[in-house]
């Protein structure tokens, strides 16, 4: 559920207070990173009929036709005794012939900095590679399973990038990479897209809030009307897909915004209080709802300083 946890409550009280523990963590990450654990992999309970999941769904208002845009934790998954490609087909039964799932299918590429040096490491001049297929997903099973589905249509933008199967699959990624100095999740991107088409945000099995990527909608399609000054930098990517090759500079958010200036527990709050989030806890597996709609247009009311960020100097608004 929402904001569960000591840990979050806490933080959920003030944004300051997650600031706090956001700069005492990242000014001693190379302490932290010997002694942090990998999430606690979840304890094996009974089986759970994935049919309880998709009923729930229904019940939020998803139906034959709608856009899905699903955030997935697969060992969470595990007690539905269903394999990745399983599960798949489970959610997009759920919005039929006529209905698009889509899933982040976000990449890690080799020679990017380690924690020690991940917020003041200059990656200016390198040249990181993009293989549309073969470069490792790290958003999980699901969405890895979903990149080597023969129907499936995979972005070429190389951050934040989108995997979808359904009618608006295509459709969803032909733009991406269009426009001069693009932006992750601006007026070409996929995730534009999914606004557009009216998308429902969707978290099995992990925590939404923590990787609502949709928020960066808000910020990219305000370019440079954005009010925090410095947001972005640049990187450069060898963009491969099959025959197809090409070299492109992109921008994405400076790693501190980020990693010390996101509230995202009280951005959780703010969305549960607001009824934006939808959460609720099925024997054990998290299942979370947002439409993107409401996401964006509360985002939109409230970022003339830049909410969810917070602690920025005034010379950088």
């Amino acid at each position: 559920m929402a904001n569960t946890g000591i840990k979050n409550k806490i933080m959920g009280l003030s944004p300051y207070i997650e600031l706090l523990v956001r700069y005492i963590y990242w000014k001693n990450i190379g302490l932290f990173s010997r002694f942090v654990k990998s999430k606690k992999k979840r304890k094996d309970l009974d089986f759970v009929e994935f049919s309880k999941i998709t009923n729930y769904l229904k019940e939020t208002g998803i139906s034959n036709g709608d856009l899905l845009l699903v955030h997935s934790s697969y060992g969470d998954l595990k007690c539905t005794q269903k394999k990745p490609i399983e599960i798949i087909h489970e959610i997009k039964n759920l919005v039929g012939e006529q209905g698009t799932l889509a899933m982040p299918a976000i990449r890690k590429y080799e020679g990017e900095p380690d924690l020690k040096n991940y917020l003041k490491a200059d990656i200016s001049e390198i040249i990181f590679e993009y293989d549309v297929h073969n470069t490792k997903v790290q958003t999980g099973a699901l969405p890895a399973t979903m990149v080597q589905m023969p129907e499936a249509f995979v972005s070429r933008f190389p951050l934040n990038t989108l995997v979808s199967i359904g009618p608006l699959a295509k459709p969803m990624m032909e733009k991406n990479l269009l426009g001069d100095f693009p932006t992750p999740c601006g007026i070409n991107s996929s995730w534009k897209f999914c606004l557009d088409h009216n998308a429902y945000l969707i978290g099995l099995g992990t925590d939404l809030t923590g990787c609502l990527t949709m928020i960066h909608l808000a910020e990219d399609m305000l370019d440079d009307k954005w009010p925090i000054k410095n947001w972005y930098r640049k990187k450069i990517f060898k963009i491969i897909d099959k025959d197809f090759e090409t070299l492109k500079v992109v921008r994405e958010r400076r790693p501190k915004w980020g990693t010390l200036h996101w509230a995202g527990r009280t951005l959780c709050k703010d969305l549960t209080n607001k009824n934006i989030l939808h959460s609720q806890n099925i024997d054990g597996i998290t299942v979370e709802v947002i439409k993107a709609k409401e996401l964006i247009d509360y985002l939109n009311s409230k970022n003339s300083k830049g909410y969810p960020y917070f602690c920025v100097k005034k010379h950088l608004r």
